[in-house]
């Protein structure tokens, strides 16, 4: 005898969040069959095979088994909870009103979902009052770059992750090259303790696309998903490798208040970087104060907004590329930052090494240094030879 209920059985079992996935196939006439899962799971790498489980009392899943054995996995983004809920309480029709089309292998692809798999049912295995549905992968993509949908305790939603954020903007291309540079991230990461964070330029803004590790520092802020300016300090290698107009660019945006000495920090800052291969800040209070107001500030600033961003750039202009580091020194390093480029020699990520609290030696300033640029090379060399 188990010592649970059904009902127990279920709350605990709810206490894991699921993604939501419709699957799907086409009927004799050429329509749509659909059927909303929960239980959809990777199964094995090679050969490439996933899993779903439907309930042996299904319509649903009885009419797809009897369409044959082609079925399209639709992955649902967080903005598809109507269609989730549609499919799944429908008996006919089910994607009536939303946008599919057939995939090459047939099966209907809903336009807005984040990622579709084709594949071919390989066996279907008892597994109590469910079947266990295992298909070879023939074909999949990625359509989107948004968050998945999510069910949890009865309810649909999202999250927004800690480590790494796909809701930004950024294309499923650079979502690859991420993919690429993350392992040597955390390689890093855990090598100086730290936090590493990768940023990636989307229109206008920058964005912090992933982190790995830990930024112990008592005053960490939230940095994971956030936008703000590329503007003097921020995207410094970006101006530095971008060629003379991202150069241009990024020197316009320093706010007319800002005095002419932190324009001329900020060149000559540049040209530091362009010669090291890295840009790096001193002084974690200076540090602190540009990345809350350049995040305050956002995409329009009140009078509040600029003056606080204005004192900050004028601070932090003396300590970019500017304090030259001694191995007998000590100095409160609060950042450093290398690029990534891509195959055509663009740069599409900045890495950046957070610094502990307090005082760091010198030595060990300039051997993460030498550890964040050949991190970054690697990165380098990584997207130079990948097929993304």
């Amino acid at each position: 005898m188990s010592a649970f209920d059904s009902d127990e059985f279920r709350r605990v079992l709810g206490s894991f969040p699921t993604g939501v996935v419709v699957i799907t196939a086409a009927d004799p006439v050429g329509g749509a069959l659909a059927m909303t899962v929960g239980s959809f799971v990777s199964v094995s790498l090679d050969p490439p095979l996933v899993g779903f489980l439907p309930q042996k009392t299904s319509s649903s899943w009885a009419a797809l088994r009897a369409s044959g054995t082609k079925f399209g996995v639709n992955i649902l983004g967080n903005t598809q909870e109507d269609v989730c809920r549609a499919v799944a309480k429908r008996k006919t029709d089910k994607l009536d009103g939303f946008d599919w089309s057939p995939s090459v292998h047939g099966n209907p692809r809903l336009a807005d979902a984040i990622g579709f798999i084709d594949c071919e049912t390989q066996d279907v295995f008892d597994g109590g009052d469910h079947d266990i549905v295992v298909g070879r992968v023939e074909a999949l993509e990625t359509l989107r770059s948004h968050l998945p949908l999510l069910f949890f305790r009865g309810g649909y939603g999202s999250f927004r992750p800690g480590s790494m954020t796909l809701g930004t903007g950024i294309s499923s291309a650079r979502v690859a090259q991420l993919d690429l540079i993350r392992p040597h991230m955390e390689r890093l990461a855990a090598d100086l303790s730290t936090e590493v964070t990768a940023m990636c330029m989307v229109d206008e803004d920058m964005v912090t696309v992933a982190a790995a590790g830990t930024d112990k520092r008592s005053t960490r802020v939230t940095r994971v998903g956030r936008h703000v300016p590329f503007m003097p300090p921020i995207g410094g290698v970006f101006a530095a490798f971008g060629g003379p107009e991202m150069e241009s660019r990024w020197m316009s945006q320093v706010h007319d208040d800002a005095d002419h000495v932190a324009r001329d920090n900020f060149e000559r800052g540049l040209e530091r970087v362009r010669s090291s291969g890295y840009a790096y800040g001193i002084g974690h209070e200076t540090g602190l104060a540009i990345e809350i107001a350049s995040a305050s500030a956002g995409h329009s600033p009140t009078a509040e907004n600029r003056r606080e961003l204005s004192a900050a750039i004028n601070a932090a202009s003396a300590h970019f590329n500017n304090t030259t580091v001694e191995k007998a020194g000590e100095y409160e390093f609060h950042s450093a930052t290398a690029p990534v480029f891509d195959r055509d020699g663009t740069c599409v990520f900045s890495l950046t090494v957070w610094g502990p609290d307090g005082l760091s030696r010198g030595t060990d300033v300039l051997a993460v240094f030498d550890k964040l640029t050949r991190v970054a090379e690697t990165c380098t060399s990584e997207l130079r030879h990948a097929a993304v």
